[in-house]
């Protein structure tokens, strides 16, 4: 993954403004199911210093992912905007066992140190920005499971009405209700 970092200590008053496209090489994840492709290209406007930073973000991402249902790959593209506060570490605050937290603070993050790892941030809200289930299509009918044929490519000989047997009891109530 790319590497670079802010010194939060050097930031101008009215700010900074930090924009970067990242070559495909430099920012490579590969996944179970997805990996990265193409440029990656984030914007970023950071205001404050080490001990409080606030940062305004955007990115846009390109990976290709397999769906979920048919297993077929397909591109899909990512964008994200997202705003964080990063503050100074609180050590006498990190030595206690248990500490409530606001909610205020469960959008805080902590530095060690005055430099921001861009890296870590970015690739942090790119897994944020995945979707949970991928989808080829949103109709997308999957596989067959009896012969294994996508279904959006072929209609399969394969009986449809076939009960799993364990659902059998079930169904003999359900006709003696109608």
């Amino acid at each position: 993954m790319y590497q670079e970092s802010i010194d939060l200590s050097h930031i101008p008053a009215e700010g900074l403004k930090v924009q970067r496209k990242v070559h495909p090489n430099a920012w490579k994840i590969v996944e179970t199911d997805w990996k990265s492709r193409g440029e990656l290209e984030f914007e970023l406007f950071l205001q404050g210093n080490a001990r409080k930073a606030a940062i305004e973000g955007m990115f846009t991402a390109g990976i290709t992912a397999n769906c979920h249902r048919c297993l077929n790959s397909f591109p899909l593209d990512l964008r994200r905007s997202f705003h964080l506060t990063y503050l100074a570490a609180d050590p006498e605050r990190f030595a206690k066992e248990e500490v409530e937290l606001s909610g205020q603070e469960l959008e805080v993050a902590y530095l060690e140190g005055e430099h921001l790892p861009l890296q870590e941030m970015i690739q942090e809200q790119i897994y944020l920005a995945v979707p949970m289930k991928f989808l080829c299509k949103q109709d997308c009918r999957g596989l067959c499971v009896h012969c294994g044929a996508d279904l959006n490519e072929v209609e399969c000989e394969c009986p449809q009405d076939e009960m799993d047997p364990r659902w059998t009891k079930l169904k003999t109530v359900l006709d003696k209700s109608k």
